[in-house]
């Protein structure tokens, strides 16, 4: 098909509207090189963490995306280690009574982060004189957490102030305990002051990669959880495609293809002759097809009809459930019109079978019509527009 040159101008009016909208999403979309509040394990800048999760995974460690509340953590089983780094969002008191329940069942947490104080069963931190370079922080106990890394370099802003004789500072200096774990029930809890040992430029600082692999222990039969749920909430995949650039793209390929189909239907589009009203009247048209049913015979449909109504009527007005059976509507509207249980339930049932008795009497369907109009009379479910003059 040959376009015109009305429909290549608005073609190319199209295409330069999306090569200027591609054009401004790149520009002002942030780079991947920018630094996050929080190391995501998504990111492969120098704050990020990709490096560490994807180092997990090789080594042999179940690793996953953990987006759901800590409700969820029972599930998982307690042979796992939730790390939380540097949450964004606040928990609320469930969140801390299942992180505590997780913890004391046999779970292992390790928290990051001031922002983790809020999180821990215990906590005893106050915040410091903030460091913008690497400072070197030397083991102080021999302890699994230690192993073969006597030495590690992270920033901290804040620092674990000792309340009690359960907590043992890991790393630190004086006046500055960085790294602190306690036992709490069947679990245990590793406090770490910064998160630069697990990003993507701290792992290569001194023995931050073996301080990071002690911490989060062996793994044989352990599934690390990296929580995502402090950091965005519990993530579909529809929030997770609104929150990207696919849905600017989306909008744009959206328009392009609106513009196409405006610029082919204007022209090709079927022609239809507009709809005529009808000009029986209401009578004219029950009049019509009565004729109708009767020139086919059709005897039963009037009765369907009808009854159908009545039922309706039956649930809209008296909340009668619209499939119980002839016998458990002629009790419950006997006692409303004073009849017998018996004839109800034989007319009833009569209505209900005349859909199956193509051969139905035109005596017997005008009676079953009729008794059916009388009883929603008797019943008052019929308004005063629907009654009969």
């Amino acid at each position: 098909m040959k376009l015109d040159s009305a429909d290549r101008k608005i073609l190319l009016v199209a295409s330069s509207i999306l090569l200027v909208c591609l054009i401004i999403s790149v520009a002002v979309n942030p780079s991947a090189e920018e630094s996050l509040p929080y190391p995501s394990p998504y990111s492969p800048a120098s704050g990020g963490a990709k490096a560490a999760y994807t180092l997990l995974s090789q080594i042999g460690y179940r690793t996953e995306h953990w987006r759901r509340p800590p409700s969820k953590l029972m599930e998982q089983g307690v042979n796992t280690v939730l790390l939380v780094a540097v949450p964004t969002q606040n928990p609320t008191p469930e969140d801390r009574q299942e992180l505590r329940r997780y913890v004391e069942s046999g779970g292992k947490l390790i928290a990051i982060g001031s922002s983790t104080l809020a999180l821990l069963p215990r906590s005893s931190a106050l915040p410091g004189l903030p460091h913008f370079g690497w400072q070197t922080y030397r083991a102080l106990i021999p302890s699994g957490l230690t192993s073969n890394a006597p030495e590690i370099e992270m920033a901290p802003s804040v620092y674990w102030q000792t309340t009690d004789d359960a907590s043992h500072i890991q790393y630190g200096q004086t006046g500055e305990s960085v790294v602190v774990s306690y036992k709490y029930g069947k679990g245990e809890v590793i406090w770490w002051a910064a998160a630069d040992p697990l990003t993507n430029t701290g792992i290569l600082q001194k023995s931050n990669l073996q301080f990071f692999l002690n911490s989060v222990g062996p793994s044989r039969d352990r599934t690390v959880l990296w929580d995502d749920y402090f950091h965005e909430g519990e993530v579909t995949l529809a929030d997770t495609l609104l929150a990207s650039p696919l849905k600017w793209s989306a909008l744009q390929l959206g328009l392009l293809a609106l513009f196409v189909v405006l610029t082919y239907s204007r022209r090709h589009g079927p022609v239809r002759p507009l709809p005529q009203k009808s000009r029986l009247a209401t009578l004219e048209f029950v009049e019509t097809l009565g004729a109708l049913y009767q020139r086919v015979g059709a005897t039963e449909l009037p009765v369907q009809v009808a009854y159908e109504r009545f039922r309706h009527l039956l649930h809209r007005k008296l909340g009668i459930n619209t499939s119980a059976s002839p016998h458990q509507l002629a009790e419950r509207l006997a006692g409303r019109i004073g009849e017998s249980i018996t004839d109800l339930e034989q007319n009833l049932s009569a209505c209900e079978s005349a859909l199956y008795h193509t051969e139905l009497k035109q005596e017997e369907t005008m009676r079953l019509v009729k008794w059916l109009d009388a009883l929603s009379r008797k019943l008052k479910i019929t308004s005063k527009e629907e009654s009969p003059k």
